[in-house]
């Protein structure tokens, strides 16, 4: 059962859909490639996995809302508007609470009833479809996700940066013990255990993976030790006189290696951070 004030729309599990177009799979495999150089994973064979078909009437909706991580490894959701005739039902896509992308999936230009239109958006990213007023609007949701073999990203960062970063790294003095590059995405652990540093979406896994390889040319003195730290603030507080003072406050750092191990919690670090 679903809330219709959340969501409402007709679906049918994979198992339920039956494509007969020899071409069609063909066709998603050559459009995951494109996904894959979209997202900042160029040359990385992503897997486009079916898990729904919806069927919006009139009326049908979703509100704004994450997706969850329906496969392992899945980094990224894939909406194919099938041809069909009706009004409404774009797709709205948030950052930082403000609209940013609106994806109307040939409305404008007349094509909606002739041709398959789609819409990447990563999985974290919030968003929602706008209400159907007329028609009937079908869709197939695939999730994107990295290869199940792949733990961590093979890559060919730029050589003159990765030289820059080296010789910094070789200037840092003893002063220059901690700090941090803050991630724009939402991962949850399971994210992170499974794929380590793979799991990095777009620019933020070109910047670590650039880290990593200026690391090996410097000397053992100079290294980096890096990791994942998921930093949680909880705060509680009381009402006195209409007015809200603090009651208690906890703060918690959870470490994982680069490879996703799970290493230690721990409490009270002090970072410097970086957000370039």
């Amino acid at each position: 059962m679903t809330d219709e004030n959340v969501r409402k729309s007709w679906q049918l599990a994979p198992d339920q859909v039956t494509i007969n177009n020899p071409l069609w799979h063909t066709g998603i495999e050559k459009l995951s490639e494109t996904v894959a150089s979209r997202l900042g994973y160029k040359g990385v064979p992503m897997q486009c996995k079916l898990y729904k078909m919806l069927v919006y009437g009139e009326g049908g909706h979703f509100v704004k809302h994450q997706d969850t991580e329906k496969e392992d490894g899945m980094v990224a959701t894939l909406v194919v508007q099938l041809p069909s005739l009706h009004e409404g039902g774009d797709l709205v896509v948030y950052r930082n609470g403000e609209l940013k992308h609106r994806h109307d999936f040939g409305k404008k230009e007349g094509t909606t009833e002739y041709l398959p239109h789609y819409a990447v958006h990563y999985a974290d990213a919030e968003h929602a479809l706008e209400t159907v007023t007329e028609g009937y609007r079908l869709v197939l949701v695939y999730s994107v996700c990295l290869p199940s073999n792949m733990r961590a990203l093979e890559g060919n960062p730029d050589k003159s940066m990765t030289k820059e970063l080296a010789s910094a790294f070789c200037c840092m003095g003893p002063e220059d013990q901690l700090f941090s590059l803050l991630l724009a995405h939402e991962y949850t652990e399971k994210s992170i255990t499974g794929l380590g540093f793979g799991a990095l979406k777009g620019i933020y896994h070109v910047r670590v993976e650039a880290l990593i390889e200026a690391n090996k040319l410097v000397g053992v003195d100079k290294k980096l030790q890096m990791f994942f730290a998921d930093l949680k603030h909880d705060a509680s507080f009381y009402d006195v006189g209409g007015e809200w003072e603090e009651d208690a406050h906890k703060e918690s750092i959870t470490w994982y290696a680069l490879s996703g191990k799970k290493l230690v919690a721990a409490s009270g670090a002090a970072f410097e951070l970086l957000e370039p």
